[in-house]
């Protein structure tokens, strides 16, 4: 992540990467197929252990949903700025798909979320959380807090 300070993902290389972990690239190589993955594993647990703690809450409804939803994007704001400066946004958003994906087989018991329509419903809500609360967290605002949670609850019912 030191690295992606000063370079874009594409102008890296695992070579950077080696000297400033201090190991060979063998070893690199032995732990990851390539630097993309590091990313991958790098945000799994950070975006799989928010939806985890949201999946496990004992009561869950739109309102506590929006607002967790929004808070842990503005605590992502940087990290979100960071990555579309260094090219690496779309594996953050990947990462989201993935886990959100799970939080809703876990939360979700609609008779008809099966095959084709959960693939569907798990990528439009993915895409549309992930671009307007990455976007919203990435500049600031301008609208509140409160605005936006709003806007989530009307979006998800």
């Amino acid at each position: 992540m030191q690295c992606l300070d000063k370079h874009t993902l594409s102008e890296l290389s695992v070579t950077e990467i080696c000297e400033r972990a201090g190991v060979s690239r063998m070893a690199f190589y032995r732990h990851f197929k390539s630097k993309e993955q590091v990313l991958l594993e790098y945000f799994t647990p950070i975006y799989g252990d928010f939806l985890d703690n949201l999946s496990n809450l004992t009561e869950i409804n739109s309102q506590i949903l929006a607002e967790k939803l929004v808070d842990f994007f503005a605590s992502q704001g940087a990290e979100i700025r960071k990555a579309t400066q260094a090219g690496y946004y779309l594996l953050i958003f990947q990462v989201f798909t993935k886990k959100l994906a799970e939080f809703y087989d876990k939360t979700t018991t609609w008779e008809d979320y099966v095959s084709t329509k959960r693939q569907w419903w798990n990528d439009f809500m993915a895409a549309g959380l992930f671009y307007v609360l990455g976007n919203w967290a990435k500049h600031s605002g301008p609208e509140t807090r409160e605005e936006v949670i709003k806007m989530v609850i009307e979006f998800h019912e």
